[in-house]
């Protein structure tokens, strides 16, 4: 019985959350954009610190900053424009010694050309696969999750990008995200985030 309750109580704790969930999107006039661009990041330097993890497997974590660009493959396709400097602030990257296998964390944000207001700024997360080494290129995919802005003010929307990454010598980076893909498609929106 008390594995009956403790599962409906679970049940209704998670309906609760998806409502929760459901009701971040506004009712109005919804709009949900294709999103394509392309990254081109600078070599960077990036600072490595090594650790022992859990079960006895080294670790190596490197921090840095990457700037570059991104140039918007499909300009008009939205209502923001995605070619600009692409700045990605506080990279957090822990690479495990044993498989190779990372997490790779920071906050991406693009200005236009020119300016220093933002179109978006967020979070990106990227899982990755190799070690950062002369001759390498280290695969990474993940999710960008980023508040837009219209004239620098954050006006509701967001830019949800699967982002692919090629990380080479120097920590230079070339990627995208949306329709073009380097193997698969990777669906991309910016959206109001309105709902009917």
């Amino acid at each position: 019985m008390k594995r009956v309750i403790a599962a409906l109580v679970a049940s209704a704790l998670m309906a609760v959350g998806t409502g929760a969930a459901f009701a971040a999107a506004s009712t109005g006039v919804p709009e949900v954009d294709e999103a394509n661009a392309t990254i081109q990041l600078a070599a960077a330097k990036f600072i490595p610190t090594g650790c022992a993890g859990e079960d006895g497997i080294s670790y190596v974590t490197y921090r840095g900053t990457w700037k570059g660009g991104e140039t918007d493959t499909t300009p008009g396709s939205t209502d923001y424009n995605l070619t600009g400097t692409l700045t990605i602030k506080n990279v957090v990257w822990t690479i495990n010694l044993t498989t190779d296998r990372g997490l790779l964390r920071g906050k991406a944000t693009l200005t236009g050309d020119g300016a220093k207001v933002p179109t978006y700024a967020g979070a990106l997360t990227l899982i990755t696969q190799g070690l950062p080494a002369a001759g390498a290129v280290v695969q990474a995919r993940g999710w960008e999750s980023a508040a837009t802005y219209t004239q620098g003010v954050a006006d509701g929307g967001s830019l949800l990008a699967n982002v692919e990454l090629e990380i080479g010598a120097g920590f230079a980076a070339n990627g995208l995200f949306g329709n073009a893909s380097m193997g698969i498609n990777d669906i991309s929106v910016a959206t109001n985030n309105q709902a009917c």
